[in-house]
């Protein structure tokens, strides 16, 4: 297939709530939505989920787009490329986001021109039909995070990631403990402790964690690997795991006991693709992420999802409870706790030009006529 032309929508999504995390609250998400057409008219649509600030990792939104206009789409407008993969070999890592959200519109451009879902083109395995929602449950107060368990159980939730930081932890984990001690729970503490304050980590262990994500303020897995060592509750690492050497040596070390993957944060589905199989030879549980991102990005999460083998529910949940409207239909819908996998080409829903249009902030397009 040859591209003749890349659109970058630079687009700026108002949120229901701030998202609040130990290291930034989040009003509005801006993203890159990508949209790529081949030479016979096939599109295909990839999202970069960088923030606007580096607090999750180095590289901004800022960055990605700069990278590319100037560097990766010329790498392969108007250039032939028998698949999407082909990407990566002349592409380097240095900003991954930017990268993944260019080859997942070229991987949704290829399966919808081979007629096939993305899946297919992926992974050689039966996959799952439907899959459980997750809930991810920011900084909050304890009343209010007691309040929106009990919510979402209504709705059908069953898992519920609470994101920590180290004056509150505990007190809130042991509420949230005492008032529902049956639900499958994690705590996400986005790098927010120091390897001294090991002990009040370890006093974390009575809750009967499914893992603690993140939980150093260190890039030293020897860190984790001592940690790990003493703590009970499986070690999650995130935004720690770049790449694959990253992971390699993370499992060499024992430092981890589960993976959180993100496909923006490690470079593209190639590359989630190889973690996957790494994490199956090496006894690593592996679970799907989300950047609170918009339908594009976050449909691609639920496909992976789908495979059998996947640790616990990921952090996916329906489109209406970030967004008034996201910019893919049918918008991602959680019925009864149950978030139904497309059976279309490609990503399997269509993108809605109207809500895209309305959210845009910039637009460039390269290439076309």
């Amino acid at each position: 297939m040859q591209i003749q032309q890349i659109e970058l929508f630079h687009i700026k999504m108002p949120l229901n709530f701030d998202f609040k995390t130990s290291q930034a609250a989040i009003k509005c998400r801006e993203t890159i939505v990508i949209k790529v057409e081949d030479e016979l008219k096939n599109k295909g649509y990839g999202e970069v989920v960088s923030f606007n600030e580096p607090f999750y990792t180095h590289e901004t939104l800022g960055a990605s787009k700069q990278v590319l206009i100037n560097k990766y789409i010329k790498d392969v407008i108007h250039k032939d490329m028998e698949h999407p993969f082909d990407l990566h070999k002349n592409l380097d890592m240095e900003y991954p986001m930017a990268l993944a959200g260019l080859e997942n519109a070229l991987v949704d451009l290829y399966s919808r021109r081979n007629k096939l879902p993305i899946m297919k083109c992926v992974f050689n395995e039966e996959t799952n039909e439907e899959i459980y929602a997750g809930v991810v449950l920011g900084d909050l107060d304890i009343k209010v995070i007691i309040k929106q368990i009990e919510d979402y159980q209504k709705e059908g939730y069953i898992r519920f990631k609470i994101k920590i930081k180290p004056q509150d932890a505990f007190i809130k984990l042991k509420a949230i403990r005492e008032n529902y001690p049956n639900i499958q729970l994690l705590a996400d503490a986005n790098r927010s402790y120091q390897f001294d304050q090991i002990n009040e980590i370890k006093e974390l262990d009575e809750f009967n964690l499914l893992c603690i994500e993140e939980p150093l303020n260190t890039e030293n897995f020897l860190g984790y690997q001592k940690l790990q060592k003493e703590l009970c509750t499986p070690i999650c690492l995130d935004e720690s795991i770049q790449t694959i050497n990253d992971l390699k040596t993370a499992i060499s070390l024992k430092a981890l006991k589960v993976l959180n993957i993100k496909v923006g944060r490690v470079g593209g589905i190639y590359y989630a693709k190889q973690m996957i199989d790494l994490c199956r030879q090496n006894n690593i549980k592996y679970w799907i992420g989300s950047m609170v991102e918009s339908g594009i990005s976050k449909i691609l999460h639920v496909h992976l999802a789908s495979l059998n083998d996947n640790y616990i529910p990921g952090d996916l949940s329906s489109s209406k409870r970030y967004f008034k409207k996201d910019i893919i239909k049918p918008e991602i819908i959680a019925q009864n706790g149950i978030i139904k996998v497309p059976k279309g080409f490609g990503l399997g829903v269509e993108i809605d030009e109207a809500a895209l249009e309305k959210y845009t902030i910039d637009y460039i397009k390269i290439g076309g006529e």
